[in-house]
């Protein structure tokens, strides 16, 4: 766990600019006025060194580019995982319905037991970047249950399939879910790379020629600031559970909310 996905988006935004922009500032004051000293431009005039500036930034633009995109393509897939899990027990929930009493509130009460415990014990667990892997004593009270009923008719043979291959979903997409919490995160031999293509790009500017060191300062602000916003959406997409743009737990709350709830509560 990395101490920034524990903060805002606009918190973490602001950290990454003002970071950013103050190291490429602090770097150009150290470096301009030696490199007007220098022969340097004797052979490499400001167009040269504009071309080599272009050159890098198009090689990070594609760089830091791929890697914004499988960040996003994570939390799209985590999501996607959360929301199949959630579809998982609707379905569940409803063909329980079609037990008979009082296998169909001891099952249900077990699933709805089970979404609480994603909730209320998961989820925070989720934020901190943690993915548990304990048993829950809830769904293996259900399993034994459903395991252990015997259909007497056509009609429940066939419901009673239904419902274990719908449990079997809810299984798989459990486990999607936890893997997504821990197996998603960049690793840091890419994050070195992207910074380090950052900070190359950065430092080309520092090997202009200009006179007044306001305008070169600004010229030095306007190629960061995009770097300084592509590491910001990196890195606050990174961990799909974490930071400021994170998977919610909204989809079981609604199945928990209006669904389970209100049925309960009717009975």
């Amino acid at each position: 766990m990395t101490w920034f996905h524990q903060l805002s988006s606009s918190e973490l935004a602001a950290i990454v600019v003002v970071v950013t922009l103050a190291v490429s500032i602090t770097g150009l004051a150290l470096t301009a006025h030696r490199v007007r000293e220098t022969r340097l431009h004797e052979t490499l005039d400001n167009g040269a060194i504009a071309g080599l500036l272009a050159a890098l930034i198009g090689i990070y633009a594609i760089a830091a580019g791929l890697t914004a995109v499988a960040v996003w393509g994570n939390t799209g897939d985590a999501a996607a995982n959360v929301g199949r899990e959630a579809a998982a027990i609707n379905v569940l929930w409803h063909d329980l319905g079609g037990y008979p009493q009082p296998l169909r509130n001891e099952t249900r009460r077990a699933v709805m037991d089970y979404t609480k415990f994603v909730i209320d014990q998961e989820w925070p667990l989720h934020r901190r970047g943690e993915a548990p892997s304990i048993s829950i004593a809830e769904m293996e009270r259900f399993q034994s249950n459903l395991f252990g009923f015997e259909p007497g008719t056509e009609g429940q043979k066939v419901l009673h399939g239904q419902t274990i291959a719908a449990y079997n979903k809810l299984l798989e997409a459990r486990r999607l879910r936890l893997q997504s919490v821990e197996d998603t995160a960049l690793p840091i031999e890419l994050w070195v790379v992207v910074l380090l293509l950052g900070v190359i790009a950065i430092s080309s500017c520092f090997l202009l020629r200009m006179e007044s060191f306001a305008m070169h300062a600004i010229i030095t602000i306007l190629v960061a600031m995009p770097i300084a916003l592509i590491l910001y959406f990196i890195a606050v997409t990174d961990r799909p559970f974490q930071g400021g743009v994170a998977v919610s737990a909204e989809p079981y709350r609604a199945i928990l909310e209006k669904i389970m709830v209100p049925e309960f509560g009717a009975k």
